[in-house]
């Protein structure tokens, strides 16, 4: 053969993301699938694991469970535990030492089976342990930690983290004042099912979901939510939006059948239990109603809802709403007749429900996965995803 030399291949490289979720309600979860989705669609690979996968099977059913139970039954003794960090800053130390000594070893593990080019957390006990394993030069990738909450609690940070995502402005803020390492809000990761309804689209759509979920009437869709466990004084919100009379009110219990049987029972609006029609339903909500700043207020302000919360649990709930009420994306009523009002004027076109829906929309500037993508420049993720994409070196 003559002529220029035949073409030699080899496989281009793919970037590769490990991300660490936790099975601990549905905010941490869904911030992790969309993450990886977002990843994979620009061609690289992600994987995401649970967090609690790293400790002792028997462990981890025992921590999830009174952790449930906690919030569930002594809600305040959770506010004391919440609070412990903040007051004694020297349980720190200990606490991280801990959870690595149960949890460093399978979390190594996952790294040395799936050679990330990046590692990202999106619960706080995950990256205290890879900021430890960072720290002991166990864990040499970039790790990232992606702050899922307004509220940033000690627990969520670890100096040897290469880089803290924040969700608002807000929330890097306080971010910055438990860390030194770098901080930057692109905003939220969320599912993109949840957006505005485009204009010609939402009465039909609207329209099919209130007759989905048995409204006959035109009176405003209130949605009330209680977090993927159904945590909270919910009958308590319930109640006094029902007999108003001028709302169409929808409860979504998530997995606490109890409550939703409870709810049924007193005759309190429309009652859901787990559902995978959640895009659909804020789609055609007016206003959502809400007590701890989770995945379901981020998703409300993708699809331009605005967001009452009331009653806020104990512990991350309180912490966040503070936070969130600071920054302009909620307001939060003092009593069962500041809520009726407030839903009422949060109903209708006005300056309140302006600057709110200003202020949550503007959260979207940016994609997280950008600056996750960024450190790891010498892997570039390529177009389309197919397993082999061969590349000619001349």
């Amino acid at each position: 053969m003559t002529g220029a030399a035949a073409p030699r291949w080899y496989l281009a490289p793919v970037v590769r993301v490990l991300v660490i979720s936790a099975s601990m309600g549905a905010g941490h979860e869904g911030a992790a699938r969309e993450l990886a989705r977002r990843v994979e669609a620009r061609g690289g690979e992600a994987v995401v694991v649970d967090f609690l996968d790293a400790f002792p099977r028997p462990l981890a059913r025992a921590w999830r469970s009174f952790y449930l139970f906690q919030l569930r039954t002594m809600p305040e003794s959770y506010e004391s535990t919440y609070q412990l960090f903040y007051r004694h800053p020297r349980l720190w130390g200990p606490f991280v030492r801990f959870e690595r000594a149960l949890s460093g070893a399978r979390t190594q593990r996952w790294v040395e089976r799936h050679r990330p080019d990046v590692i990202v957390s999106t619960y706080s006990f995950a990256t205290l342990v890879v900021g430890r394993l960072r720290e002991e030069g166990r864990i040499t990738v970039p790790a990232v930690n992606f702050l899922t909450d307004f509220a940033v609690h000690p627990r969520a940070v670890h100096p040897a983290i290469d880089l803290n995502l924040a969700i608002h402005p807000v929330a890097a803020e306080n971010a910055r004042r438990q860390v030194d390492g770098r901080v930057l809000a692109p905003g939220p990761a969320v599912d993109p099912a949840f957006r505005p309804p485009a204009p010609a689209a939402d009465g039909g759509r609207r329209a099919a979901t209130r007759a989905w979920l048995g409204l006959d009437d035109d009176r405003p869709l209130v949605l009330i939510v209680a977090g993927s466990w159904g945590i909270g004084d919910i009958a308590g919100t319930v109640a006094p939006l029902v007999a108003a009379g001028r709302f169409a009110v929808v409860t979504v219990c998530g997995q606490d059948d109890r409550l939703r049987r409870r709810l049924e029972s007193q005759g309190l609006g429309r009652v859901l239990g787990w559902t995978d029609r959640m895009p659909e339903i804020m789609a055609a909500t007016d206003v959502l109603v809400e007590n701890a700043g989770g995945l379901t207020s981020l998703e409300a302000f993708a699809c331009g809802v605005p967001v009452v919360s009331y009653r806020p649990i104990p512990g991350h709930g309180r912490d966040n709403v503070g936070s969130m009420r600071r920054a302009g994306v909620t307001t939060v009523p003092a009593d069962d007749a500041e809520l009726v009002a407030a839903v009422d004027r949060l109903t209708r076109p006005g300056p309140e429900r302006s600057a709110q829906l200003a202020a949550t929309a503007a959260m979207f500037a940016g994609d997280p996965v950008d600056a996750i993508l960024e450190l790891v420049p010498a892997r570039q993720p390529v177009s389309s995803r197919p397993e082999l994409r061969w590349t000619p070196i001349s």
